[in-house]
């Protein structure tokens, strides 16, 4: 055995257990706060607070279109009563596939201000992928 070969399956035995480890995302049945408005993108969630912190784990969901999206950014926003945003957290969110999932996890947390009277996670951005036209 070559010196370089213990290295090599020793980092590919590490990669491995980590992906082991990994848990699967939830389902939209496990998160109780869903919202669907910004086609075609449905966001679910569950919102945990606590008096220093605000944190929303959930999942996006892509129906269709997924082989052409290249990301996604999700954010947890804390809205005064007026409906302003006076905090916010965001998670850029891509592929976790070559195969085109349909549902990508996020994990936001923001620390309050004290002005909000309501939080709301939404998709504040999102990127296709640019392919080359190869004129057929």
């Amino acid at each position: 055995m070559t010196p370089a070969r213990p290295l090599v399956l020793g980092a590919l035995a590490a990669l491995l257990a980590a992906c082991a480890v990994a848990p699967p995302a939830p389902s939209p049945g496990e998160l109780p706060l869903r919202v669907s408005d910004q086609p075609p993108f449905a966001v679910s969630w569950r919102l945990t607070e606590a008096p220093a912190s605000v944190s929303a784990a959930g999942i996006l969901q892509i129906d269709g279109y997924v082989d052409r999206l290249a990301d996604a950014t999700v954010e947890l926003a804390g809205l005064d009563a007026e409906g302003r945003v006076v905090s916010r957290a965001t998670d850029r969110l891509a592929p976790r596939a070559f195969a085109g999932d349909a549902a990508w996890p996020f994990r936001l947390r923001l620390v309050p201000t004290g002005r909000e009277a309501r939080f709301a996670v939404r998709v504040a951005e999102f990127n296709w992928k640019v392919e080359p036209f190869t004129g057929r």
